[in-house]
């Protein structure tokens, strides 16, 4: 494989104001307002409106990962950058209402230290595509899968107390513990996944032979 390293600029070169990207960082932008009414709930588990408010931004950041992609296909709005701002916004939402919940409701603290490690990883791996190999990496339906198994995870937590006061409709929903155990699992899932994917292309690019027209290689990356 022909290598060519591109620079971190390079990534601006395309149109940074897309609606696709404006929703992209509109999640992060949620963040504070979850912050603070997860934080009022958590001290006043009777205060029934702010766990509203917590589940309605929880849900608005999921439906905006939706929506970003779906226009930006709609509105032929793909860029490079956008293909990174919107993992980058993933990562940075999830962590945080990960965050918030083993701080306040108990979510096991090595599990939020699997995936922050995980998250990490995945940073450097894209950066590493992009700069040294010229590549975008394309995600996998475990990364997308766990962003959904995250909202449900700190759903479920934040809702406990709530459970606990007024009861549960089911007996499982007094053990969200299931959803932080389902999340471990389909992170290792993801990561057996990506180094399946893409060591050949970070120790061995010589073992490489981009295709253009090769349909099964374009889901794994595409040459920028």
């Amino acid at each position: 494989m022909q290598i060519e390293e591109k620079k971190a600029k390079d990534l601006f070169q395309d149109r940074i104001f897309t609606l696709s990207n404006f929703l992209s960082i509109s999640r992060v932008l949620l963040l504070p307002f979850f912050f603070q009414s997860t934080y009022t709930y958590a001290n006043d588990p009777a205060n029934i409106k702010e766990l509203f408010a917590s589940i309605f931004y929880a849900l608005a950041a999921v439906f905006s990962d939706y929506l970003d992609g779906l226009f930006a296909r709609l509105l032929h709005q793909e860029t490079t950058l956008g293909r990174y701002l919107d993992p980058v916004c993933d990562k940075l939402v999830t962590l945080g209402g990960l965050f918030v919940v083993t701080i306040h409701f108990d979510f096991p603290s090595w599990i939020l230290i699997t995936y922050f490690i995980r998250e990490i990883l995945g940073v450097w791996l894209g950066g590493y595509l992009y700069l040294k190999r010229g590549l975008q990496g394309r995600p996998n339906w475990w990364g997308k899968f766990g962003v959904g198994i995250v909202a449900v995870s700190v759903i479920w937590y934040m809702s406990l107390p709530y459970f606990l006061e007024f009861g549960a409709p089911y007996s499982f929903l007094l053990h969200p513990v299931i959803s932080a155990y389902v999340l471990l699992f389909v992170l290792t899932a993801g990561v057996v996944a990506y180094i399946v994917r893409y060591w050949n292309i970070v120790f061995h690019p010589e073992a490489i032979e981009l295709d253009p027209e090769n349909k099964k290689q374009a889901k794994k990356y595409q040459k920028i």
